[in-house]
């Protein structure tokens, strides 16, 4: 497997540069080298927003899989090896296979000064277009407008997932900016299914925006109601037109939320696929998604007391944190929860940290991030809110102070969250 860095790397390092301002011109200068495979991809599912992107890739792609469909995926960051991000008819795209393309878009690139996500972007395009895929599941990177995905033109439809507050430098400082920038994926004339979201202004700003698309939006066109056992109805366009679905295998409440934008998606493309109740109820008691809610066991975790759950989970922004707090509280049986934190520079939020404050919190450095936030700086953002908080050093330690606090016979559950750089140290 390939371990490539997050952060952005020049192609062309030493060499003179072409100065191309914008993203697209950039991608554009290499795409007509390598004769445009951006133009002979397969059709496009095209997913932005800032939480549940992708949660909703996997179950789409894991409903055509299971449909029989030849799928593909890319998605971003990659949590171990950088060959997760290029998802070839089911499988992780080979060393070799993944060599070659990023070799093909360095030498087309010699004297264009290209991102480490354009590159890499180029480099899946090329490879997407030889997967002779039947379907192609894209999640956009950091925002939409100028998105290095976006560059896509022709979609079979877009998806905008639940917007919080991240990346605000580059994207906004209010919902209503962010959404605007996550609106601009949309396409004439093209499906655009939009999830439930936190303000009604942000569907008003999307439809204004999109206004030329085949809009469905939660929850107008589709809805869904959660049963007492965790199965769930779906409703689409007011018509409970399926049988009651299984509970989701992916855990927590808002994992609804995003498997109801999933199933409204395949039901605003089905003319073009075919898909039946067994197709969509074996995709939603079998998709996986590192890091959502994912429980650890390991020799990390195996200091604490035999009845303690810990689980990683990707929450980094708000919208994120809420959603963590609202499934912790749902936990029941446990002594005591605890929440890990660690972040990268800049990125700890008072806001997440309160929505996180009825629990024990623990804040770390994390070891495999490039631009790690360290201890200190979350401990004073903490103080400044009143919220209480431990410096845990680093997740070994953390875990080690949450034994030393335990009896033998307490349960305690345990969430590590606020950067998915810490799968890798965890896992």
């Amino acid at each position: 497997m390939v371990y490539l860095p997050h952060w952005p790397i020049p192609s062309t390092l030493g060499k003179k540069q072409i100065n191309y301002e914008t993203v697209f011109e950039r991608m554009s200068a290499v795409l007509q080298k390598l004769n445009n495979p951006h133009h002979f991809l397969p059709p496009v599912i095209h997913v932005a927003g800032t939480n549940g992107k992708g949660s909703v890739c996997a179950l789409l792609a894991q409903i055509f899989s299971c449909a029989g469909y030849k799928t593909s995926i890319y998605t971003s960051p990659h949590l171990l090896h950088c060959n997760e991000r290029i998802v070839l008819n089911g499988n992780n795209i080979d060393d070799g296979f993944l060599y070659e393309v990023l070799e093909t878009v360095r030498l087309a690139s010699q004297d264009i000064d290209l991102t480490f996500m354009e590159s890499i972007t180029i480099a899946a395009f090329l490879a997407f277009a030889q997967s002779k895929s039947d379907i192609l599941i894209v999640e956009c990177g950091m925002g939409g407008r100028i998105d290095a995905t976006n560059i896509i033109a022709n979609k079979l439809a877009t998806v905008i997932t639940s917007i919080s507050y991240d990346h605000q430098e580059y994207l906004g400082d209010t919902l209503v900016k962010i959404a605007m920038q996550k609106a601009m994926i949309a396409r004439q004339n093209t499906p655009l299914i939009i999830a439930k979201q936190m303000q009604k202004d942000i569907h008003q700003i999307i439809n204004l925006i999109a206004k030329d698309s085949i809009i469905y939006s939660h929850p107008q066109d589709f809805d869904y109601n959660i049963n007492n056992d965790g199965s769930f109805d779906f409703y689409w366009q007011n018509e409970d037109i399926l049988p009651t679905l299984p509970a989701p295998n992916l855990l927590g409440q808002h994992q609804y939320d995003n498997f109801s934008v999933a199933l409204a998606t395949i039901m605003a493309i089905s003319r073009d696929f075919y898909f039946n109740y067994q197709h969509l109820a074996q995709a939603i008691t079998t998709v996986k998604w590192p890091s959502r809610l994912q429980k650890i066991n390991n020799k990390l975790t195996k200091i604490l007391s035999q009845h303690s759950a810990v689980f990683l989970d990707g929450a980094h922004n708000v919208g994120g944190a809420l959603a963590l707090a609202n499934w912790l509280n749902e936990q029941q049986g446990f002594d005591n929860k605890f929440v890990i934190c660690g972040f990268s520079k800049n990125k700890c939020k008072p806001e997440f940290l309160q929505a996180l404050a009825s629990f024990k919190l623990i804040a770390v450095r994390v070891s495999y991030e490039p631009y790690p936030e360290d201890c200190p700086q979350i401990l004073e953002i903490a103080k400044r809110c009143n919220i209480d908080i431990v410096d845990g050093k680093d997740v070994a330690t953390a875990i080690e102070i949450i034994s030393l606090q335990q009896q033998e016979s307490e349960k305690s559950l345990v969430v590590i969250c606020g950067s998915l750089h810490l799968a890798r140290e965890v896992q």
